[in-house]
């Protein structure tokens, strides 16, 4: 009977462990939201430290949908692309339109959109900026209306953004898994076994 206890031991213990170790983790992730939550400020200022460029670079994407659908309605009104920045600028709060407003400040002097949007791309190393700023300057090349570029980029973004919010979501249901795979499913089996095995002990096997 004690053998039977040890290898039923044996069997189970390293997923329990492993287990406990991922609640573990997600526990210690949910407080660290709760701290978050209560500590703007500074846990904002650690996470960015820890993990700077990832955040970064979903707030911007974020950022620049918002920027764009306004510019898009602006420069849709009548209003010319700088003006309508510049106005971004003045009525919103984050990282691109600080930028924008140090670029003009960069600028004063003959600035243009594409001066604006490249100090933008370069400061904040962002692949989807770099890539609005090579396709308005594609287009002012060729003449094509930077309404449609606006609207097409927008398109664009948030495809990338509904595409890195399934990656994550697909991500957490695999981590949900693991749990049920190496401590649930062991200890069914476990479970289920049992009376053969006490059974066959019994008989002398």
């Amino acid at each position: 009977m004690s053998k039977i206890n040890l290898y039923s031991f044996i069997l189970v213990a390293p997923a329990i462990i492993f287990s406990v170790r991922l609640i573990l983790e997600e526990v210690a992730n949910m407080l660290a939201i709760s701290d978050y939550a209560k500590q703007l400020n500074w846990i904002n200022q650690l996470i960015r430290k820890i993990s700077r460029t990832e955040v970064k670079q979903s707030e911007i994407n974020e950022e620049l949908v918002s920027i764009l659908q306004m510019l898009s309605i602006m420069v849709s009104a009548g209003e010319s692309p700088m003006s309508a920045m510049k106005y971004v600028s003045k009525r919103s709060e984050g990282i691109l339109p600080s930028l924008i407003k140090q670029s003009f400040m960069k600028y004063e002097d003959g600035r243009t959109l594409t001066q604006t949007l490249d100090f933008i791309a370069t400061a904040t190393g962002s692949s989807q900026v770099r890539r609005l700023t090579n396709s308005i300057q594609i287009a002012i090349h060729r003449g094509t209306p930077i309404l449609e570029v606006l609207n097409n980029q927008v398109l664009a973004l948030n495809k990338q953004i509904n595409f890195n919010l399934m990656k994550l979501s697909g991500k957490s249901e695999i981590t949900l898994l693991i749990p049920v795979v190496f401590l649930i499913l062991p200890v069914s089996i476990s479970f289920a076994i049992w009376p053969s095995i006490y059974g066959l002990n019994q008989a002398g096997f």
